[in-house]
């Protein structure tokens, strides 16, 4: 049998992407000329050899797919789902999505017992740190704002690196700083140890505009535990899907899925990217933000797992 090389594109090396691509690429691994698998034990696809891979951005990961350069990524959907729908971002080839993985909470820190700056629609005068100009946090930071009819004009955008936008917040350069992803878990728990809060985003008509400006975004809450002595927290959040290129064979993108979903394979993977919990397996199909794989949508029909995909925005007339 010949080997299928699968590449896992994922984050930087330290990243929660490029653990969960490590993960799966040791999950789904199984290179020719091994023995039949134990039914007991974990095992991978027969004749696929997966690598984990680093990538820098978001941009770098999809162009890479897109160019065929790797066959697989672990990524966000906001980023997808803006190439797929073209929103702000040029056209890519077509991406599909193998299965949802885990969840990426909003983190907007603040300093504590500042009740001027309760929300969002408190910020006018105000200097905020998101990332980079174009970025998953600087792309919610205007639809934020806007959410909340503050006049982006009215708010100064600090545009940084996560590192200095970290160190702004920490420094009371900014009063605020909005971040999303796992990466951000350590140095928010540091932010919280010294001082800082993580603001509320409870259920309210701001909110009802944040996400349906954001499709890929759902309410979500930061549970009791993440934090030390941090009550549960009300907030949004987007998936990290594993997604595919046009290369990927539609049985190996099934294969692929059944192998990550069966029960013996899930323990293990759990054990690999703890403490970050997956997507639960009847959630594992929706909310996505480019179509379901074929391989893929064959798996969860023949498992009678909902599958439900995002819409773009209509066209302007």
């Amino acid at each position: 049998m010949p080997a299928t090389l699968i590449t896992i594109g994922g984050g930087v090396a330290d990243s929660t992407a490029f653990r969960w691509s490590s993960a799966l690429s040791e999950i789904v691994s199984r290179p020719p000329g091994l023995p039949d698998c134990d039914p007991t034990a974990p095992c991978g696809v027969p004749g696929v050899i997966a690598s984990a891979q680093t990538f820098d951005n978001s941009t770098a990961l999809l162009k890479a797919l897109a160019d065929g350069r790797i066959v697989t990524a672990v990524i966000p959907a906001l980023p997808v789902y803006r190439a797929r729908c073209q929103v702000g971002a040029r056209p890519q080839a077509a991406i599909t999505v193998l299965k949802s993985l885990y969840r990426q909470p909003l983190y907007i820190v603040t300093q504590d017992g500042q009740p001027a700056i309760g929300r969002p629609g408190d910020w006018a005068g105000k200097t905020i740190a998101t990332g980079p100009a174009g970025s998953d946090s600087d792309s919610l930071a205007g639809a934020l704002l806007d959410a909340y009819r503050l006049a982006r004009a009215k708010v100064k955008l600090l545009r940084l690196p996560p590192d200095q936008a970290l160190a702004a917040v920490k420094a009371g350069t900014a009063v605020a700083g909005i971040f999303i992803g796992r990466i951000f878990d350590a140095p928010v728990g540091d932010l919280l140890r010294h001082g800082f809060t993580l603001m509320s985003l409870p259920e309210s008509p701001e909110r009802d505009r944040f996400l349906k400006a954001v499709p890929v975004l759902e309410a979500n809450a930061i549970q009791p535990g993440t934090f030390p002595g941090l009550p549960p927290i009300s907030t949004v959040g987007q998936s990290v899907s594993w997604v595919a290129g046009p290369a990927l064979d539609p049985a190996i993108a099934g294969s692929l899925v059944a192998s990550i979903s069966d029960p013996r394979n899930l323990v293990r993977l759990d054990e690999l990217v703890d403490p970050v919990p997956g997507v639960p397996a009847s959630e594992a199909f929706l909310h996505l933000p480019a179509p379901l794989a074929e391989g893929a949508n064959r798996f969860a029909l023949s498992r009678k797992l909902p599958v439900e995909t995002l819409d773009c925005p209509a066209s302007p007339r």
